[in-house]
């Protein structure tokens, strides 16, 4: 799967113009960094980004991560890319759109974590998951919700990765799919990032930079971000995160397993075109998580 076409054709011209219209006081060179799924991020001086949507869905996500990130960026042990400047809508972009910090570094896709970043991630999870739920939290119908509110997509993403998987372990993922999905979410929402894979996570010689693209930000199982543990991180090297997350009971194990699993699939679903090592990765994430599930 391809990126899907922009609603609005972000250049360097129209960054420039809504930089110089709203922030004029923000001077420096801009340059085009790169052009993702939802959003086009230019790099402007040394120290900030601009960061735009061309995708009308990508202008709700935006809006969150200006509202909340702000709120939520203090109560964590590792730096996010809180909006340090709010773009506004006008006549000639629609859409908001952020100035927030630029932050260097390679993403963990490319650039693996070095196994004690573990301890960092599980104290990290931890603070994000305790931070009390503020009066209208937001939603986000793909993230957070019970995996069985999404089963037939997940069918959907597993029926079309068998022939990369293997039969053997898309048969052993969708096991692990369906005793997930059957776990009833009974403990209380908490504050998720919603997507946190190897291309969300910045790192540095092996260690956490930061941790970027906030914009599925919401309230749900916190087995949504647990699942990162799978991407991110060997099974022999887990008890370093467990270590400063803390203990969870077996119903969250399992979901945390189960969104794994989906996640593998939604990284082979959208990327095995467009970018095969990432693909990879979802594969991997899925053998991880069925090999855990396994023992």
């Amino acid at each position: 799967m391809t990126p899907p076409p922009a609603d609005i054709d972000v250049d360097l011209e129209l960054a420039r113009r809504l930089l110089t219209g709203q922030h004029p006081e923000l001077d420096g060179a801009l340059q085009l960094e790169t052009t993702g799924w939802d959003n086009v991020i230019f790099r402007l001086g040394h120290d900030l980004a601009l960061r735009i949507p061309r995708r009308k869905i990508a202008a709700r996500l935006i809006d969150h991560e200006q509202r909340w990130l702000p709120k939520i960026a203090p109560h964590l042990p590792i730096s996010i890319p809180a909006p340090v400047r709010n773009g506004l809508p006008a006549n000639e972009f629609p859409y908001p759109w952020s100035v927030v910090p630029w932050v260097a570094g390679e993403i963990a896709l490319h650039t693996p974590l070095v196994s004690t970043e573990g301890a960092r991630l599980g104290s990290f999870l931890r603070a994000l998951h305790d931070i009390p739920i503020a009066p209208d939290p937001p939603t986000n119908p793909y993230r957070g919700v019970p995996l069985v509110d999404r089963r037939a997509t997940f069918d959907q993403r597993l029926a079309a990765a068998r022939r990369s998987l293997g039969d053997e372990l898309a048969d052993s993922a969708r096991r692990l799919l369906r005793s997930a999905m059957s776990i009833q979410v009974t403990d209380g929402p908490s504050w998720i990032h919603g997507d946190l894979h190897s291309k969300n996570v910045i790192t540095k010689n092996g260690r956490i930079v930061s941790v970027i693209d906030w914009g599925d930000i919401c309230t749900g199982d916190p087995a949504t971000d647990l699942a990162s543990l799978w991407i991110l991180f060997d099974p022999a090297d887990h008890h370093h995160f467990w270590d400063t997350y803390g203990v969870i009971d077996e119903d969250l194990y399992t979901r945390s397993l189960g969104w794994a699993v989906a996640f593998g699939l939604m990284l082979h679903d959208s990327h095995h075109q467009a970018d095969p090592a990432f693909a990879a990765a979802g594969v991997e994430t899925i053998r991880r998580a069925v090999s855990t599930w396994s023992r």
